[in-house]
This record gives structure tokens, sequence and C-alpha cells, in this order.
């Protein structure tokens, strides 16, 4: 089974038929996604802008659009496909600060789906815009104010749902997901998170390049 998480940066076209035809996954998890191909069935949540929208496609269309609180805008799109449970994750940064909302909307979204849909095996992915070395500010930018941990906290919150980070199974370091005109510091601002019966499945993770066509890579999971 191959799941890709990716930021499309809204590029009118391209995005989804050079994932489709070179990668062929089972599931995308899309943010900032390009408009559907005509002839493709994805289901769509849109943000706080109308143009910024994010996406769940399956290749086999078999997937359920599961109902919960609204997001207000955030963009997050909650999904089951054969007993997988999928939170499309998209950090909108019209949300000033966005951490804690998004914290929120996750947690309360694993909960419903735990308690009223009995799930076990969750996976959740997408376009955070955010880096647990942020807390260090490693830039010229102040993202964190000394001695405070917010992006750890994020993070670590999310670990101590149940969920392991799928991009630290087989790398101890971080690995670039973005690229700013405006900064070379190699952040990874996407991610992927899964319950435990998944992570054991994992067997290969890569970020693959596709400067050509967004300013993230996306990220593709392969599960036994």
């Amino acid at each position: 089974m191959k799941i890709v998480s990716w930021n499309m940066n809204k590029r009118k076209s391209g995005c989804w038929e050079w994932l489709l035809e070179t990668h062929n996954p089972d599931y995308v998890l899309a943010q900032e996604a390009s408009p559907i191909p005509q002839g493709l069935t994805a289901t769509i949540q849109t943000t706080t802008k109308k143009s910024n929208r994010s996406a769940f496609y399956s290749r086999n269309s078999d997937h359920l659009k599961i109902k919960i609180d609204r997001d207000h805008g955030m963009g997050l799109v909650v999904t089951e496909a054969n007993g997988i449970h999928f939170i499309c994750v998209y950090a909108n940064l019209d949300f000033k600060p966005v951490n804690p909302p998004l914290l929120g909307m996750i947690a309360s979204s694993v909960s419903y789906l735990r308690r009223y849909r009995s799930a076990n095996e969750i996976l959740i992915a997408g376009d955070f815009n955010m880096d647990r070395r942020m807390d260090d500010n490693p830039t010229g930018s102040v993202f964190a104010l000394k001695d405070t941990y917010p992006h750890n906290n994020f993070f670590n919150a999310i670990e101590d749902m149940g969920f392991h980070d799928c991009m630290r199974k087989f790398r101890s370091t971080p690995v670039q997901t973005h690229r700013n005109a405006r900064s070379d510091y190699p952040w990874e601002l996407d991610h992927m998170f899964v319950t435990e019966g998944l992570y054991s499945k994992l067997i290969k993770i890569d970020v693959v390049s596709a400067d050509a066509l967004s300013d993230h890579d996306p990220i593709i999971a392969e599960f036994a």
C-alpha cells in the first residue's frame, strides 16, 4: 500500500498527472491541492480561502468522508478506507497562532474516530508548517520565545495520543520537504504519523523531489 502526502502549492495543472502516472499511489492526502483533473474523484475541503483546498484521493474511489466538527476553514479532511482512518492536515497560517487550534482539531478528530468509529489504524499526514527545530530559532526569524518549546510540545502531544513519527523510523535526522525563496534552511514542514499497527507495517518512506511543480516535496510511504 502506497500513501502520499503532498502540498501541491495550488499549481493550476500537472501535479495530479505527474503524481498518479509516476508513483501510482493508493491514497493521496493533498494540501493546497491543484484542481482535480476531469474523471478523477476526490474528497475536497475548502479552507479560509476558496482557492485553497485540501483533498483526499483513493485509487479505487473506495473511501468514505467522515463528518466531524467544523474546522472553521483550517482545511482538515477526515476519511476512511479499508479500515484505515485518514486525517489530512493543513496548518492554515491564516490562524494566528496556528499550533493550539490545529492540535485541538487533530485531538478532537482522533477522539471521535476512536469513540464513535472504533478506529484502531489511523494515519495523520500533511503540511504542518512546523519543524521541531523552530524552537531553536535557527534562522533570523523568531519562532519561539527563550526556554519555550511550542513546536516540540505540539509534536510530542501527537505522539502522546499513541502515534509514531514515520519520518523518524529509518532516519534520525530531519529531511527537507520545503524550499523557501527567502531562506536556504532545510525545513521539514511535512509530516506523517501513524498508530502502532500501521507503524509496524511501514517498510519504506521517502521524500521525492518535485521542485518543478511545488515548493514542497511529497512524502511517499509504503506499507506491507
